[in-house]
């Protein structure tokens, strides 16, 4: 009997290392399976960050589906702090690709030549000069004829953010195409959030703002409460803003390739499309172009000519 016990007993002690075994094996196994994680993106997309966080993840959510569908590809969208964060993530590799104005565009390629335009908005940018309407009369009076932009001269002006090339930017090239000086103005103030400017001149905190316009009404952009307080008093000709541009990559690199096939995605975006103009009205663009001699390439010299002439862009204080 006594033996019996002994028996088994040291069964079940066997029994019992061999599942002690089993399990420590299978606890290994499990420990060193890789735990899944997804992909990493073949391409980073960033914009220059000229709207709330809010309405630039609501176009991107639009966008980005558009672009891997097209594609093919995995693309991510970076989000920047602000401009300047956008533009180094650039510059140091951390995006692939970046949507700018002229402003950041002028910063990033201007004797830069890391850095290339991939593709250009249609024209469908305006730059527009509100001005209160209670007050229209005396401000056009105070205009010395010569040119249509004299009347900010002795004016409170507001702008865009001093990083904005379509708010900031495209009104000083205007002024000295127009050979108004800019120290003319007797205040200048920066308002980043462009949408704010209308509601300023609206109740009389300044006289008049530089807005800008990417449709055929020139007040698109103004609250419909507060359009009949404000007047428009001078709009440029129909031109560009914004493009995107990437780093330069070799001729036969897969980054290269991946970039073409962004760009033709783009480029194939058609208003007519119902699909399409979904996208480009995140934007508000009519579509997009090659880069041409005109544009950026051009444009950006003349940014330059400006920027030399005055010894660097002039700022006003923030509102």
């Amino acid at each position: 009997m006594g033996s019996t016990m002994i028996q088994v007993s040291r069964q079940l002690t066997l029994v019992a290392s061999i599942c002690m075994g089993l399990l420590i094996t299978s606890c290994k196994e499990n420990n060193n399976k890789s735990v899944p994680t997804s992909s990493p993106p073949d391409l980073r997309l960033a914009e220059e960050p000229y709207q709330s966080q809010e309405v630039i993840n609501q176009r991107m959510a639009i966008v980005i589906p558009y672009l891997e569908k097209a594609t093919g590809l995995r693309i991510d969208y970076v989000p920047a702090i602000n401009y300047e964060h956008s533009h180094q993530m650039l510059r140091d590799g951390d995006v692939d690709l970046i949507n700018i104005g002229l402003y950041g565009g002028f910063k990033l390629l201007h004797n830069n030549p890391k850095v290339t335009p991939l593709v250009i908005q249609k024209r469908s940018f305006r730059s527009i000069l509100i001005a209160n309407s209670a007050s229209l009369e005396n401000i056009q009076e105070r205009g010395n004829g010569r040119s249509p932009l004299s009347i900010v001269q002795n004016q409170s002006v507001g702008f865009g953010s001093r990083a904005s090339g379509s708010t900031f930017l495209q009104p000083l090239l205007h002024l000295h195409q127009q050979e108004v000086p800019f120290l003319s103005i007797s205040e200048c103030f920066h308002e980043p959030n462009t949408n704010h400017l209308p509601l300023l001149v609206a109740d009389g905190s300044i006289d008049l703002a530089f807005i800008p316009s990417l449709s055929g009404d020139p007040l698109q952009a103004i609250a419909p409460e507060v359009r009949d307080k404000v007047s428009v008093v001078w709009q440029s000709e129909l031109s560009r803003n914004d493009f995107v541009v990437t780093a330069v990559h070799p001729a036969q690199s897969l980054k290269h390739e991946q970039l073409k096939k962004v760009a033709t995605a783009l480029l194939a975006l058609n208003p007519e499309r119902p699909e399409h103009q979904r996208v480009l009205a995140t934007w508000g663009y009519q579509g997009f172009e090659k880069p041409n001699p005109s544009f950026p390439k051009q444009t950006l010299q003349k940014v330059a000519d400006v920027h030399a002439s005055t010894g660097g862009f002039p700022t006003c204080q923030n509102l």
